[in-house]
C-alpha cells in the first residue's frame, strides 16, 4: 500500500492542472507556458507536503 501512496500527488496535480486549464479557457489570463509553469510548481509543493508526512 506504501509504495503505491507515492502517486497520490500525480493525480491531485492532473486535476489542478484540468481545473486551472478550464478556468484559464475563459479568462484567458495566462499562456500555455506559464499554466504549465504553475503546474509543476503545485506539483512540487503537493510532492515536499506528501513527503513530510510520509
Amino acid at each position: 500500500m506504501s509504495a503505491l501512496a507515492v502517486f497520490i500527488p500525480f493525480p491531485l496535480t492532473a486535476l489542478f492542472a484540468i481545473l486551472f486549464y478550464r478556468f484559464n479557457r475563459r479568462r484567458k489570463w495566462f499562456t500555455v507556458g506559464e499554466m504549465i509553469f504553475w503546474d509543476i510548481i503545485v506539483l512540487i509543493v503537493l510532492q515536499l507536503i506528501w513527503l513530510i508526512w510520509f
